[in-house]
């Protein structure tokens, strides 16, 4: 799910919310339509997918919303056009080899600080897929094989994400557990589980 959707047309700037809403609904509207034209085998498939979407809806599309004002008060005093090829500059900037400070100094002068105001919402921006991609990532093996997760291979995930030690990031060095109890040392899952430690 991208940050900022341009708009078919630059001269209609970039996508909002309610937009976005509107692109899921069709596709929606398109998965219905397709359920019934696929084999009965592939079906439910469709049917588990639009189900998905349609609870989804909502949420997946919070930080688009959060988005909305300040891409319309960007569009009310540089044009739609404007806020257009600034998303479209800022969607490339890794691509561009620039930063988004490089990026704010490249535009027109005239257009810099509603370009930083525009660049820093979008930088900041947290979409709610980010942490279920990470966990779908984790449980994809095992639904590949398995195509269903019981309670109890949930608990035991969980118990191995509590001990993790995060290799990076400002929790380096520390798991879930040690972050919120401080006098929790056993960093082993394995351990945790019963087993001894020469086994784990």
């Amino acid at each position: 799910m991208e940050v900022v959707v341009l708009s078919a047309d630059p001269q209609a700037g970039i996508l909002t919310s309610q937009g976005r809403h509107a692109e899921i609904e069709t596709v929606l509207v398109l998965l219905d339509e397709l359920e019934m034209q696929v084999p009965p085998a592939l079906q439910k498939e469709i049917q588990n997918l639009s189900k998905h979407l349609r609870l989804a809806l909502s949420p997946i599309l919070l930080f688009a919303r959060k988005l909305d004002e300040v891409q319309q008060l960007a569009s009310a005093q540089l044009g739609p056009q404007a806020v257009h090829l600034l998303a479209w500059a800022w969607q490339r900037r890794a691509v561009l080899g620039l930063t988004t400070t490089d990026l704010v100094k490249s535009v027109e002068p005239a257009w810099q600080v509603v370009a930083q105001t525009l660049f820093s919402a979008w930088d900041l921006t947290v979409r709610a897929s980010s942490a279920v991609e990470s966990w779908h990532s984790i449980v994809r093996p095992h639904l590949a094989v398995h195509r269903t997760l019981s309670a109890g291979i949930l608990a035991l995930l969980a118990v191995w994400h509590n001990h993790r030690i995060a290799p990076r990031g400002p929790h380096v060095g520390l798991s879930p557990l040690q972050r919120t109890d401080s006098l929790h040392q056993n960093s082993d899952w394995l351990v945790a589980l019963g087993y001894s430690a020469q086994a784990a």
